[in-house]
Formats: C-alpha cells, structure tokens, sequence
C-alpha cells in the first residue's frame, strides 16, 4: 500500500483501518502520525456535536423564511428541528455494538471494582497492551484493579484504571477474533467504546464521553 492510497483511507474512515493498513501504519512513521492525528481530529469533531438543538430554533427557521402565519409553516419548522437533532445525535445513535452493551452490563454487576486498590506494577498495563499490538502515548494513570472476567462468549482482562479524571474501566480481549469497527454505546448512564486491536479488541468504559475518548486518544497501534 502506498502512502497515498493509506492517507485517501484514512482521511474517509480514520477510525476503522483493516489490517492492510494497520501494518503500513506500523511501517510509515508518516503514515502513523497522520492516522493519530486525524483520529484526534475525528474524536473531537464526534464530542463536539454532542449538544442539542438550541431552544427557540423552529420559531427562528420560521421568521427567517417569512413563514410564521402560514397553514403549513409549524409541520415544516418541525421537520427542520428534527432533521437538525438528528444531524446532532446520529454518531451517538448510530453507534453501539453487543460488546459495549454487555461491557457496561458487567461492570454494573461488578461496581466494587471502581474502588478496589490493588497493588499492580506500572508496567503491567503497557505489558498487556503489547500483546494487543499496541502502546499508551501518555501516561493515564494507575491500574487499581485485574481481573480475568467472562465476556462475549471468551475471556477479557477487566481492568480498572485510576485518572485525574475518576475511574475508567478496560476489558482487554487479545483472544476476540471477530471483525470489530469503532463503536460508541451508551447505556445505563455509561459509555462504551469498541475499538479493534492490531490482535483482538478494546472497550473503554466511563461514565463520560469525554473521559472515553480521552483515553482512547491516548493508546496507539505498535
């Protein structure tokens, strides 16, 4: 694969490149930065329209188009601010996958790991993420919980991370060998994001967005 044609792909789908293209990533120092950074790019295009539509738009939509006192104007007005909503909340609709949905199930069956402090070494998260084909590009904090957990039919490493932000939790499955694209879910008042590993997959889990794509910003393909 060419740079050119990496960069053409990428630029359309940042978030899900196939294995082609994770292994000239992995070969380009180029390429690869162009692929954080446009998931960057992506990540905060995505949390910026996470707002609703602002009060008072239909009456606006109709001033503006000199149609207030017409028989159909509030049917029209209408499926403006519809059409509107949904261009803001479609990437959140649209979203979410079995993985997240079961994810956030567990740890709502498990909630004691938010706050169990285990000792666990510095380098046991980033000793994991290698297995997975994938590296931490800052320091998000400390692992204060792992365990093996039983999870889409296979096992996931459920760790729980301790940032500057509140616990976040990660189910690691390098053993998940099904076709995984990034999916946002959200449930229960948590979210979920599923993402494809260079070897199985990764859900974060928080109960912010914001939190979520944060660390999701912070991993990397090896």
């Amino acid at each position: 694969m060419s740079c050119i044609d990496f960069r053409r792909v990428i630029l359309a789908n940042p978030r899900q490149p196939d294995e082609s293209q994770l292994a000239h990533a992995r070969e380009c120092a180029a390429c690869r930065d162009y692929l954080e950074r446009q998931r960057e790019a992506d990540a905060q295009l995505f949390e910026a329209l996470q707002v609703p539509p602002p009060d008072g738009l239909a009456d606006r939509i109709l001033l503006a188009g000199g149609l207030r006192n017409t028989r159909w104007a509030w049917p029209l007005a209408a499926s403006l601010v519809l059409a509107a909503g949904l261009a803001v909340v479609w990437p959140r609709l649209a979203g979410g996958d079995a993985l997240g949905r079961e994810a956030i199930a567990h740890l709502s069956h498990e909630p004691q790991a938010l706050t169990i402090a285990q000792a666990v070494a510095h380098d046991f998260l980033p000793t994991l993420l290698a297995d997975q084909g994938m590296k931490l590009a800052r320091n998000i904090g400390q692992v204060t919980y792992s365990q093996i957990c039983p999870l889409a039919d296979k096992v996931a490493r459920h760790l729980v991370v301790r940032t500057a932000q509140g616990p976040i939790t990660l189910f690691l499955m390098p053993d998940d060998t099904l076709p995984r694209s990034r999916a946002v879910t959200e449930q229960d008042g948590m979210i979920a994001i599923t993402l494809p590993a260079a070897r199985g997959s990764i859900t974060i889990v928080a109960s912010r967005l914001e939190d979520a794509i944060a660390l999701e910003n912070s991993l990397r393909a090896t």
